[in-house]
């Protein structure tokens, strides 16, 4: 179930990266997208610090998240944006790959529940910066 619905994530995250100029709408949904990301990337590290989940989904899953976030922040940081907006779309950038990189380190520790319980409140935070950036 955890898989099925990690890779339907991981499906929408990258579906909206399809190029083209970011304006006001692609700004909305791609901060939904990373705001969405975060939030998954969450529950796992709720989850990871429980020890409620196993290395081998919790590893997996961080990884297809982090990728996701990271394929996210790439297609922002090259595409052409609409006037008044760059601040926010290289800000949405920057927190994308910023969760992109909490997630590899949920990825690179499946184990740790330290760094689990570490992760979940920066990756929270990025919720609430990811909805203020859809806006």
């Amino acid at each position: 179930m955890r898989r099925a619905l990690a890779a339907c994530l991981a499906a929408v995250a990258l579906a909206g990266c399809n190029g083209g100029t970011v304006d006001r709408h692609a700004l909305k949904r791609d901060a939904e997208k990373v705001g969405s990301l975060a939030a998954e990337g969450e529950l796992l590290a709720k989850d990871m610090s429980k020890g409620a989940s196993t290395e081998t989904f919790a590893r997996v899953h961080a990884k297809e998240l982090s990728r996701a976030a990271s394929d996210l922040a790439d297609a922002l940081s090259g595409r052409p944006i609409a006037p008044g907006i760059a601040a926010k779309v290289h800000k949405l950038s920057r927190l994308a790959a910023k969760v992109a990189t909490q997630l590899d380190q949920l990825h690179l520790h499946p184990t740790n529940r330290a760094v689990a319980k570490a992760m979940k409140q920066p990756l929270s935070d990025d919720v609430d910066a990811a909805d203020r950036l859809s806006k």
